[in-house]
């Protein structure tokens, strides 16, 4: 909470609050490439866990982040919708690279979740969401991921579905983690670890969202 959501928040945090179309341009090609390595680390879960309930919950978050659920567009389509509203094409996306930032987030994550215990993957994936969960200011926070007031305002309906989408995804997924890794982590005598990987995770997550900022600085001077 102190680190992301203080009365001096993080400064996308503080962005998020009024972000301008560049910030969002940039959330939009950074997040891009997040998300494909996010895919990549569920799937790391699934095949290093022999247990049932940890699988499903990561084949459910591939599901709604390529797929959809029932008649909910995919997650990262509703990403780049939201970029294509504001001006930004999907084929700039696609082909554009990571900021340096944000490649040493994905290279960690991807570490993490290929080499090491399938548990410090989901604690280091998933701990994540709780930077996205509305809940957050029952635990002292400041500010939230966004100002709600910004689904009832002027932005493009696309900003409006994908922010909407991912703030109400999120309060569940999170907590959904959490439970299987507390479960996991005292049957496994790993609680030391889970709470390193834990801080460690937010540290590169907090470099990643500066990255969605700079992105963002370059669009407003390209476009």
């Amino acid at each position: 909470v102190e680190k992301f959501f203080s009365a001096q928040p993080h400064p996308f945090i503080a962005e998020m609050q009024n972000p301008s179309k560049y910030t969002l341009m940039g959330y939009v090609t950074e997040h891009y490439h997040f998300l494909r390595q996010w895919v990549k680390s569920c799937a790391f879960i699934i095949a290093k866990s022999d247990s049932y309930d940890v699988q499903i919950y990561e084949m459910r978050n591939i599901s709604e982040e390529y797929f959809g659920q029932g008649k909910e567009r995919p997650h990262i389509d509703l990403l780049l919708r939201m970029g294509e509203s504001l001006g930004l094409p999907r084929d700039r996306v696609l082909t554009s690279y990571p900021l340096p930032a944000t490649r040493r987030g994905i290279n960690f994550w991807n570490r993490v979740c290929r080499d090491r215990h399938w548990l410090l993957g989901l604690v280091s994936m998933h701990s994540l969401e709780l930077i996205a969960d509305r809940n957050v200011k029952k635990y002292g926070a400041s500010f939230s991921y966004f100002d709600p007031k910004i689904l009832d305002g002027d932005a493009t309906p696309e900003t409006k579905d994908f922010l909407r989408a991912g703030y109400e995804a999120d309060v569940y997924h999170s907590s959904d983690a959490l439970n299987l890794v507390e479960k996991y982590a005292e049957e496994l005598k790993m609680e030391r670890d889970v709470q390193s990987y834990f801080l460690l995770s937010e540290d590169k997550f907090s470099d990643y969202l500066n990255a969605r900022l700079e992105r963002g600085r370059l669009y407003e001077k390209e476009l």
